[in-house]
Parts: C-alpha cells; sequence; structure tokens
C-alpha cells in the first residue's frame, strides 16, 4: 500500500514539474513577443527618418509617423496585457514550487504583486514591462515632435 502511495505522490510531482516547465516557456513566450514590439517600433522610427530622407515629403513622414504612433500605442496595449498574463503565470510558478516543495530548499521566495499603470512614472519600479512601456512613450514622444518639427520647421529638414 505505501508503494502504491509514493507512485501516486511520484505521478503527482511529475505532472506539477510539467506543469511547471510549461508556465516558463509561456513566461518566456510572452517575454520574447514583448521585446519584439520594441524591434518593430525601432524599425519603424528608422523607415520615418529613412523614408522622410529619401522622399522630403511631409505627407509621407506624417503618414509613416501616425502609423509609427499608433504601432507604439498597440504596442503599450500589448506589453499592458503581457504583464497581466506574467503574473498569472509567476503566481502559477510559485504555486507549483510551493507544492513541490522547493521553496523551502531554494529560498523563500515571494509572490507576485499587482501592478499599477502608474508604475510607468515610479522609477522605484524597474520591471521589464516597465522599461519596455517607457520605450515606447519614448518611441511616440520622438514621433510627435519629428512630424511637428517637420511641419512648423520645415526648413530644418530642406538639407537631408
Amino acid at each position: 500500500m505505501k508503494t502504491q502511495k509514493k507512485t501516486e505522490k511520484t505521478a503527482d510531482d511529475e505532472a506539477l514539474r510539467t506543469q511547471l516547465q510549461i508556465e516558463w516557456q509561456d513566461h518566456f513566450q510572452t517575454r520574447a513577443q514583448s521585446w519584439r514590439t520594441i524591434q518593430i517600433s525601432g524599425a519603424l522610427v528608422l523607415g520615418l527618418v529613412g523614408a522622410d530622407i529619401k522622399f522630403n515629403e511631409i505627407w509621407v513622414t506624417t503618414t509613416i509617423g501616425i502609423l509609427l504612433i499608433l504601432t507604439s500605442l498597440s504596442s503599450v496595449a500589448v506589453t499592458l496585457r503581457h504583464w497581466r498574463i506574467q503574473i498569472g503565470i509567476f503566481r502559477r510558478i510559485y504555486r507549483i514550487e510551493e507544492l513541490l516543495g522547493l521553496l523551502n530548499s531554494l529560498g523563500e521566495g515571494h509572490s507576485p504583486g499587482t501592478y499599477s499603470k502608474f508604475d510607468v512614472i515610479n522609477p522605484k519600479r524597474p520591471y521589464v514591462p516597465v522599461f519596455i512601456i517607457r520605450i515606447h512613450i519614448i518611441i511616440t514622444v520622438f514621433t510627435v515632435f519629428y512630424i511637428l518639427a517637420r511641419w512648423i520647421k520645415p526648413e530644418w529638414f530642406s538639407n537631408l
């Protein structure tokens, strides 16, 4: 009878370890998608400046700039969604590690807390999603100023 109980526990442990591996894979996939949004926005910034230099047409620059702003704002929404997903992932990881008895052997650990959209302006919150959102805000502000400068002071761009 004791052998059967041990086998059941081992099967449960194995299922938990498999679930733990899946949760970590989900975390890495979600994080990779969030980083990809910066790559896309960065490429569009290069496209904005490059198209402005090549075509020197204010309407082309404005159109690409508007697309870039929409992309950055959408990327912020994606990152916020991924942040919520990752909090759930880390809560599940914490619970699984607790059930497997890993927290005592690895250290105390802590369950992830919640977040606020105001964390973006809080320098004491150095989380990766906050960093990614800050980068998108910088890209959006740059784009707005670039388009405004293009319309207000076109002579600055006449030698491009």
